[in-house]
């Protein structure tokens, strides 16, 4: 039997579908390696490297569509153990550009200890944001400084007081109360008596 003009149709979209189906598969797979790629964590154990990942993970999904919009590619974010500057002192990051693309590498450890990962987390984003500052063009209109800088700015005392265990700022060795100094007060007796078998 000869083939109908409805079923060969019926081929050739089913053809298109699936070959459009798989262009976009592949461009997806493409695009979540490329990302994935992007962080290459050298240091740290199991925990520490997930507990990175995880504090690293929302600033590369903030800054690098940016970067890559602006023409900006960012080829890697390295974390490595250490890094130094030129003369030998320990360094946080450092920014290496590589024909058009950029290398980030960010520092583990500063000196003997392990950083925390909001602290590689904020170093990362700092350097980020200015890489798109600077490829955008972008002009900084107004800059708000913290409650403690201006405490500071204004009364020229220091912003931070010691703090207890409790969180609470402690007070000076002179001024702390000692109960043995305090006043006795007197309780007077119940009106009702006696509670609980206990004599007054």
């Amino acid at each position: 039997m000869p083939p109908y003009p409805g079923d060969l149709a019926k081929v050739v979209l089913t053809a298109i579908g699936a070959l459009v189906l798989g262009i976009v598969i592949s461009r997806l797979f493409n695009w979540y390696r490329l990302r994935a790629l992007r962080l290459c964590l050298l240091t740290g154990t199991h925990p520490q490297r997930a507990a990175l990942s995880v504090a690293l993970a929302p600033v590369i999904r903030e800054f690098l569509p940016l970067l890559d919009k602006t023409g900006q590619q960012v080829r890697a974010i390295v974390m490595v153990p250490t890094l130094s500057g030129n003369d030998g002192e320990p360094i946080v990051a450092e920014v290496e550009q590589l024909g058009g693309s950029l290398i980030v590498r960010l520092a583990h450890r500063l000196g003997g200890t392990i950083r925390q990962p909001d602290d590689v987390a904020g170093a990362l984003a700092e350097d980020l944001l200015y890489l798109y500052r600077h490829a955008a063009s972008v002009t900084v209109v107004r800059q708000t400084p913290t409650a403690a800088g201006q405490d500071a700015a204004v009364h020229g005392a220091p912003a931070r007081k010691p703090l207890g265990r409790n969180g609470m700022a402690t007070l000076p060795r002179n001024a702390a109360q000692n109960e043995a100094e305090e006043t006795v007060v007197p309780f007077r007796a119940s009106p009702l008596g006696p509670r609980n078998g206990q004599s007054s």
